[in-house]
């Protein structure tokens, strides 16, 4: 564009356009300015209108010093934040935001250690991953803003057939695809300034890091818990690997290629997880467990209740298979059993036979010494999970025996024989006799694919499956391979025994699951560069469990249960402190977009294709046919043309802006649907804060110190009192939803009230204010952790303000940056609520004091609630029969008394006939809920 047209059309768009937000970006106009001042406006004499006409549009942006910044970008010379603005000051902070390291040599400060679910490095990143490490990163900024050594570790979850797929496409070895792809994303994850432990970076793929979790499964092989049988497995015909049963949805379709899964026998290697189902279970009513709510069910169903044992009776005689599992509620029964029966789909019916004895297949009961026949049938009922049944002597047992041409032998068990004795004895051979539930089955961890960790075992013809030595670990992947599967790479297959030194052994074929090496990697991160252990035992027993972790639902069940099992293994071998590994879940939902589906045919369609007829209603048609589309929030996905790239948004509204975003509105727990109809509300905050800095700075440059302060009116007493009560007041709110509840929408709306409680200040208090100055301050510290370039270069206005009033009770320090400072505490004089309920209904506020406040204990809370007139009068003659304290330190507290509802006397309340009105009752006692102020 010519430069005169150019400068005709900045000058004119701010005053034309019906849209002022959208004036041309401050790089295009500095250039520019440049531009003309090198060639026009003192080179060129030929046209004096010309020149004329630049110096009025230059005077016209720099009018006021409001709507354009100088050449050298000094932010504070503008009172309108534009998203150039934004760029150019996270430009200016991106390295110095604070140190992230932990420390591990401090001891002297608490330790919190923050975790996310570490990604899988597929190159890209998604709104999931931003929103997951958005809500850790918050949360470990806060924790350092609060004195804490905190841990904020990352990692890659590198192996997988997505990376194996990818790479054989493409030709390229696997380990060369990730490692690209890693750093790919760690570029991006830098780009939104999360504060990341980077020293502590690992990936499962790495020699480094696999070396240790072959390691955990040599231990686990020599302690009895991995072992390797036949099973019949589900095939992913796709993907050409066994999938675990967890792994196979309710179709029957594979959960990565969604092919239906076929069924083969194979010889495969589990992990006895059963045996610790008692604890696991049990361990989720741990009260250190905070906020697992859903999670614990969702645990408990899986885990099943464990109300009877599994025992592995051996086989007679040579068969593929050596034991048979039978699961019973009463182990006494093993001295009374009969027979086994079994399901016509079980591994030992080979010639899918039904209602008959198999034949020469028997099985030992090591509690009697008898041999149980075998019968096929499904006229018994298995019990749940099971395709195995302990036949006793009932006499539809005896019918289906009779049936299948068994004569039956009695079984008298010996009169010392008790449950205890049998489970004992079955756990000294090592045939079970833990406490499971009927449906639960170990893990099976085998994969018949090539990028996942090797298992160490040697399969020998003379010593039969031998561990590698620990002194030969790791044992590598051949990464210059593509797609060949290790079963079929020869050189890599061969291999001496370590015990007899036959040269013609074989190595084990099978990697890991990939569930295996994420189910310790949290431990990793403790001691991420140990080159002689997993991790340090006793920096373990300092650091775990995680403090908060933080990830999808989607592994509230495998994940989760398979990191727990190894925490408690672990826990058992005196190498964790604790067997639960994460003290405190944060279970974050799923980022939404807008789909489009052709009613007629289900076909997703892009948004442009679309046109929409009435939002409110949900109506909307194709715009080449006009047939009716079905609006949708749905998972984003690209097939769905639902996806929004997040680096999109971060160049039109810069890092902090896409962070806000993301944390506003609604909790971290609840999906979010992504609109850009909900941008505009955290933008103008970002505006209102930059103006409120600008007046501010403003105000304080006008002041001429030579005629003092003047004297304080009751006016402006008055509006400092309310900034004092402000500042107090939503700092205990955001502070509450900070640390306690992690609704980190509510902190953002807390921090919002406080942003307009400072806009309502008038002039003079701008000017002289001290409690509106500490009310800013509290206001930017509150916001780092969420936007932390934003904040940086707020703080550094604020300090660097003329005539700033200096306050060091204040307890801030005005030489350091903002992530320098402490989170902001509530003064000693401000009440603070404890909420009185009476059986869980809220009767009146008791205001008590900070001071007093924060040493409240049960008792002297219930004392202090019985001596106030107004509550006794609620409680009437009421016996109270129990009562609950909750204090959350400078927010709130909660005391809540039990009454004997049935012995409502004079002064109780009379009993509700319906729900109309038990919430008609509910809504005034909450209108007229009183107030009782406390003093010291």
């Amino acid at each position: 564009m010519p430069v005169a047209a150019l400068s005709r059309r900045l000058l004119c768009f701010p005053h034309s356009h019906p849209n002022r937000r959208n004036w041309p970006s401050l790089t295009v106009l500095a250039r520019y300015v440049i531009r003309v001042r090198k060639s026009l406006l003192w080179d060129c004499a030929r046209c004096e209108n010309m020149r004329l006409f630049h110096v009025s549009l230059l005077e016209r942006w720099s009018k006021g010093r409001r709507h354009l910044c100088s050449a050298v970008g000094q932010l504070t010379t503008c009172r309108e934040l534009t998203p150039e603005m934004k760029h150019q000051l996270e430009r200016k902070w991106q390295n110095k935001l604070g140190d992230c390291r932990f420390d591990p040599a401090d001891t002297v400060k608490p330790k919190r250690y923050v975790l996310a679910m570490f990604p899988y490095p597929s190159g890209s990143l998604h709104m999931g991953h931003v929103r997951v490490y958005t809500i850790s990163d918050a949360m470990a900024r806060f924790y350092r803003l609060n004195g804490a050594n905190v841990l904020h570790p990352m990692g890659w979850d590198a192996f997988g057939l997505p990376a194996e797929n990818a790479a054989m496409q493409r030709r390229i070895p696997a380990d060369t695809w990730t490692q690209r792809n890693i750093g790919e994303m760690r570029k991006q994850l830098e780009m939104l300034a999360f504060s990341f432990d980077w020293e502590r970076e690992f990936a499962t793929c790495q020699p480094e890091y696999y070396r240790w979790t072959q390691q955990l499964f040599l231990m686990l092989y020599r302690d009895g818990l991995a072992y390797q049988r036949e099973a019949l497995v589900n095939w992913d015909p796709v993907d050409e690997t066994v999938l675990a049963d967890e792994q196979v949805d309710d179709n029957g379709c594979s959960w990565r290629s969604g092919a239906k899964v076929e069924k083969k026998v194979l010889r495969q290697w589990f992990v006895k997880t059963t045996r610790f189902a008692k604890p696991l279970l049990e361990g989720l009513s741990d009260p250190g467990l905070e906020d697992w709510k859903d999670i614990i069910k969702l645990q408990r169903h899986w885990i099943g209740e464990c109300e009877g044992y599994a025992f592995e009776l051996p086989l007679v005689g040579e068969h593929k298979m050596k034991s048979i599992a039978v699961w019973t509620s009463d182990p006494v029964e093993l001295e009374r059993a009969l027979f086994i029966a079994i399901h016509p789909t079980n591994l030992l019916n080979t010639a899918k036979q039904s209602d008959c004895l198999l034949e020469n297949v028997t099985v030992q009961n090591p509690f009697t010494g008898d041999v149980l026949p075998v019968i096929v049938t499904e006229a018994v009922t298995f019990p749940e999970g099971c395709d195995t049944y302990l036949a006793v002597g009932s006499e539809s047992n005896r019918q289906i025996a009779t049936k299948s041409g068994l004569k039956l032998k009695e079984n008298t068990p010996s009169p010392a024989s008790t449950g205890e004795e049998i489970v004992r004895k079955a756990v000294e051979q090592g045939i079970g006799g833990h406490p499971v539930s009927s449906k639960l089955r170990d893990w099976l961890i085998s994969r018949q694919r090539f990028w996942g960790t090797p298992i160490p075992i040697i399969h020998c013809p003379s010593c039969g499956p031998v561990p590698v030595p620990e002194q030969d670990l790791p044992v590598r992947l051949p990464t210059d391979s593509v797609g060949v599967p290790l079963a079929q790479n020869e050189q890599w297959l061969r291999a001496a025994c370590p015990t007899c030194h036959r040269a013609d052994c074989r190595r084990e074929s099978d990697t890991m699951d990939t569930f295996v090496d994420s189910s310790w990697y949290f431990l990793r991160f403790l001691d991420a560069h140990n080159r002689r252990e997993m991790f340090d035992s006793a920096l373990a027993h300092r650091l775990m469990p995680v403090d908060l972790y933080v990830g999808g639902k989607e592994h509230a069940v495998l994940h989760l249960y398979y990191a727990r099992f190894v925490a408690h293994y672990l826990h058992g071998k005196g190498l964790l402190p604790t067997p639960e590994p994460f003290k405190r879940l944060l279970v974050q939902g799923m980022v939404m977009g807008r789909s489009y589906r052709v009613a007629s045919n289900g076909k997703y369609i892009p948004p442009a294709e679309v046109e929409i007829v009435d939002e409110k209603a949900n109506k909307a048609i194709e715009r080449a046919t006009g047939e009716p589309v079905t609006m949708l929030w749905e998972k984003m996905s690209k097939s769905k043309h639902n996806g929004v790239n997040p680096l999109e948004v971060l160049r039109e509204h810069g890092c902090d802006a896409l962070r806000l975003i993301l944390l506003a509105d609604v909790a971290p727990t609840s999906h979010r649907n992504w609109s850009e109809a909900t941008f505009p509300g955290i933008l103008n905050w970002q505006k209102r804060l930059w103006l409120t800095m600008y007046d501010f700075r403003e105000a304080r440059a006008n002041i001429d110190p030579s005629s003092g302060a003047p004297t304080p009116t009751p006016e402006f007493t008055e509006h400092e009192h309310k900034l004092w009560d402000a500042r107090n007041y939503f700092t205990a709110g955001a502070t509450f939803n900070y640390r306690h509840s992690h609704q980190l929408s509510v902190g953002i709306s807390k921090m919002q009230g406080l942003t307009n409680a400072i806009r309502r200040a008038p002039p003079a208090v701008v000017s002289y204010g001290r409690q509106y100055e500490r009310a800013l301050a509290a206001q930017i510290i509150m916001l780092a952790p969420m936007a932390p370039h934003f904040a940086a270069e707020l703080w550094e206005q604020l300090a660097t303000a003329p005539h700033r009033l200096d306050d060091d009770a204040s307890g801030l320090r005005w030489d350091g940056t903002v992530f320098e400072q402490r989170w902001p505490e509530i003064d000693e004089e401000f009440p603070l609520d404890l909420t009185f309920k009476i059986n869980g209904a809220e009767c009146c506020i008791l205001k008590i004091p900070a001071k007093r406040f924060n040493l409240l204990t049960h008792q002297e809370s219930l004392d202090l609630a019985l001596r106030q007139e107004p509550i006794v009068k609620l409680i009437g003659k009421r016996p109270l029969r129990t009562s609950d304290f909750t204090l959350y330190p400078s927010c709130e507290a909660i005391l809540n008394v039990d009454l004997d509802r049935a012995a409502a006397e004079e002064g109780g309340e009379p009993e509700m006939k319906s729900k109309k009105e038990k919430k008609d009752k509910k809504a005034k006692k909450k209108k007229s809920l009183q107030v009782l102020h406390v003093g010291m």
